[in-house]
């Protein structure tokens, strides 16, 4: 019988349909290891932005901490420097001053690689 379907091969579906269930339900240890994997990057994401602190910078800060602070961070040391200690040795009463001292000092402190002994004062004072 020419219109009968009786042993013919299945009707085509059309194509495989890919959602994100189906291949889990298939790949389940790959898409268990994807998943990990992907909390992982989240976690060292949320520990990279959570984990920057700022940095206070006071009188006892060592030039290696004067270097990371940014430099709003600096000026406002340099005003808090000149309210507490007054102008500068050379007389100059500027925050900005207080800053270039403080940078000058330090260079010479990681030319002699005493950046972890010495402080934003000693600096200041050379």
């Amino acid at each position: 019988m020419i219109g009968s379907t009786d042993g013919a091969a299945p009707a085509d579906r059309g194509p495989e349909v890919w959602t994100t269930r189906a291949l889990f339900a298939r790949h389940k240890l790959i898409g268990i290891c994807g998943v990990a994997l992907l909390v992982l990057l989240v976690a060292i994401i949320l520990a990279g932005v959570l984990g920057s602190s700022t940095v206070v910078v006071s009188d006892s800060s060592t030039c290696a901490t004067w270097s990371s602070a940014k430099e709003t961070q600096q000026l406002a040391y340099g005003q808090r420097y000149i309210r507490e200690h007054g102008a500068l040795p050379s007389g100059a009463p500027s925050p900005t001053s207080v800053v270039a001292a403080i940078n000058a000092g330090c260079t010479q402190a990681f030319d002699n690689d005493a950046e972890q002994d010495v402080t934003v004062v000693q600096a200041i004072k050379g």
